[in-house]
């Protein structure tokens, strides 16, 4: 008898591309493939989760994403925004609390995923072109104002959010940025 008549096993996927999880069946597989640590656990619920609800308000950050190369950084990135956007996902999760506190959050969003690669453009640019093409495929009418014509973009952002709102009034607008801490390594402005 040879081990592999006892056990088998998919491989690993060694590179998450967080863009894959566009793909419903990428989705599927990257929430059921990730492991939940109770500590992971406690992060999600405690930190994570609160931040991306909007039932509940409160002061909603953005949240960063820190680790070294191989550590699962993307695949908890594609995770977090398969769930936002497909409530049907949760019963892929594995680990229950964080599959109860991730009803608040399930089908609740569009998402836009994207990775920053080798690039000479600002990231101001960067963030508008993905977002204005995103909202364009979705059915918003939305084109932010040229950088140099105004001081502050959270009017931009307003506006934007107010076009989104028109289309899609109880969803919520998630970006997603892969790869963002190397690109602005590599900065000298």
């Amino acid at each position: 008898m040879k081990y592999s008549d006892l056990i088998q096993f998919d491989p690993i996927e060694t590179v998450v591309q967080l863009r894959h999880a566009n793909e419903t069946a990428a989705a599927q597989k990257f929430v059921s493939t990730y492991v939940i640590s109770d500590e992971m656990a406690e992060r999600l619920i405690s930190l994570i989760i609160p931040q991306l609800q909007f039932e509940k308000p409160m002061d909603n950050k953005g949240f960063l994403v820190v680790g070294n190369y191989g550590t699962g950084k993307s695949h908890l990135m594609s995770v977090i925004s398969s769930l936002a956007e497909d409530e049907s996902l949760l019963n892929a999760l594995n680990h229950e609390d964080t599959k109860t506190a991730a009803k608040q959050i399930a089908g609740r969003f569009k998402v836009i995923r994207t990775e920053i690669g080798a690039t000479t453009m600002s990231l101001r640019d960067i963030l508008i072109s993905e977002i204005e093409e995103y909202l364009d495929s979705i059915g918003v009418d939305y084109v932010f104002p040229e950088s140099g014509s105004i001081s502050n973009h959270k009017n931009a952002f307003e506006d934007m959010m107010d076009a989104f709102y028109k289309v899609f009034p109880d969803q919520g607008l998630l970006l997603v940025v892969d790869e963002l801490l190397d690109y602005l390594r590599t900065r000298k402005d």
